[in-house]
């Protein structure tokens, strides 16, 4: 009897030290959290941007991210809807600059590991992205031509300008450009741009471009941090019993690992989850010809990328309708801290975010990609006490 007691004791405490090394995970389930793990990430790389990891151009980006003169009022920058404070989200449904907007503002942290940006993928590199906003009516509501001519008019702004790049416009030659001109704008800003000679046009783009690279080396260097997700495999006391069973559920019978798994917590593709609109708001099947046609893309002329390089872009499917309704899977990661869900902010919480999957997936004649989803109330509270981790 007391020897049996003492082996008790023996495997109680060799239990304990199991716990406390991380073995309350199985083989299955510590492979799979070792892929999640942030360590497991490796640099961002962007080589259609030569000043992604140019600390001068970072410098130069940070002040044009946070400098609301790019903008009609002068009074919208990039911070005005990716605030530090939130995780460089805003907290709001859809953004609001300008004017509102239709898409919720996703976070820029660990943005640069992105394949694709915009809920609908509508761009192919960080730098191209950091130019939409700029000439979009409803954000900074700016022409390029005005961006070029504020920024190489401003003795600040254009020393730098002239330290980073070559061949750059004249005083002359930017005293001699339209006052608003772009070939994206309105009508008259259309035909301001066609009357300008095709090498102030030129001298114009290889500018803006280069803002963008500017903004985006800036971006490239918001870091995600390490949560407890990244502790937990090594450390069960980081995680509570709720937040290890919601775990087992994420990787397991909530099948949420389908979509959201690498240490980005995002496979980088694009799923219908039955929140698209036909005919008003259709995803990825939108801006198929114009991601391809951008000039400003991986294979144009704007891009320090060798064309072959660009193998998301070649690649990139013609098939409207199996792409249709689909939109990004963001990444989980800081998801407690950005608030409203969705592409379109419709869901407040996190719970209604579960609620939705569980509901979404279980309907009969259902038009989108979601598996079959089964999870009790106790389940629910235990996932996004997990999700309230990473």
């Amino acid at each position: 009897m007391r020897t049996t007691a003492y082996l008790l004791g023996i495997a109680l405490v060799l239990g304990m030290s199991a716990c406390n090394d991380g073995s309350v995970w199985t083989a299955q389930e510590r492979a799979t959290l070792q892929s999640l793990n942030l360590a497991t990430l490796p640099a961002a790389h962007d080589p259609s941007n030569r000043f992604a990891d140019n600390p001068q151009a970072a410098a130069l980006g940070k002040q044009l991210f946070f400098d609301p003169r790019l903008s009609r009022n002068g009074q919208v920058a990039c911070a005005t809807c990716h605030r530090p404070e939130h995780a460089f989200s805003d907290g709001k449904p859809v953004a609001e600059a300008l004017a509102k907007g239709t898409r919720n503002t996703p976070s820029l942290l660990g943005v640069a590991h992105n394949d694709w940006f915009f809920w609908d993928g509508r761009k192919d590199s960080l730098w191209s992205q950091a130019l939409a906003p700029l000439e979009n009516p409803a954000e900074h509501g700016f022409t390029r031509v005005e961006i070029v001519r504020l920024l190489l008019e401003d003795t600040a702004y254009a020393s730098q300008y002239h330290a980073l790049l070559t061949d750059l416009p004249t005083p002359e030659t930017v005293a001699t450009l339209p006052t608003s001109a772009s070939p994206s704008g309105t009508l008259e800003q259309l035909q301001a741009w066609k009357s300008m000679p095709p090498a102030a046009r030129e001298q114009v783009d290889q500018v803006f471009a280069a803002t963008g690279k500017f903004i985006a080396a800036y971006v490239s260097s918001l870091a995600l941090a390490p949560n407890r997700l990244d502790t937990a495999i090594n450390n069960s006391s980081a995680l509570t019993p709720s937040e290890i069973a919601g775990a087992r559920l994420f990787m397991g019978k909530a099948q949420c690992i389908l979509c959201h798994s690498g240490a980005m917590l995002t496979n980088q593709t694009f799923q219908n989850i039955g929140t698209g609109m036909l005919g008003k708001d259709s995803g990825r099947a939108t801006v198929l010809d114009s991601v391809r046609n951008d000039r400003f893309n991986c294979q144009g002329k704007y891009s320090d990328a060798a064309p072959e390089t660009c193998t998301e872009l070649q690649f990139l499917t013609r098939n409207r309708h199996s792409v249709a309704g689909a939109f990004k899977v963001p990444s989980l990661r800081n998801v407690a801290q950005t608030a409203p869900y969705f592409h379109d902010g419709r869901m407040a919480t996190l719970d209604a975010v579960i609620d939705y999957y569980v509901q979404a997936a279980q309907q009969a004649n259902k038009d989108h990609d979601l598996p079959r989803i089964e999870l009790s109330d106790a389940e629910k509270r235990d996932l996004i006490a997990f999700l309230k981790v990473l």
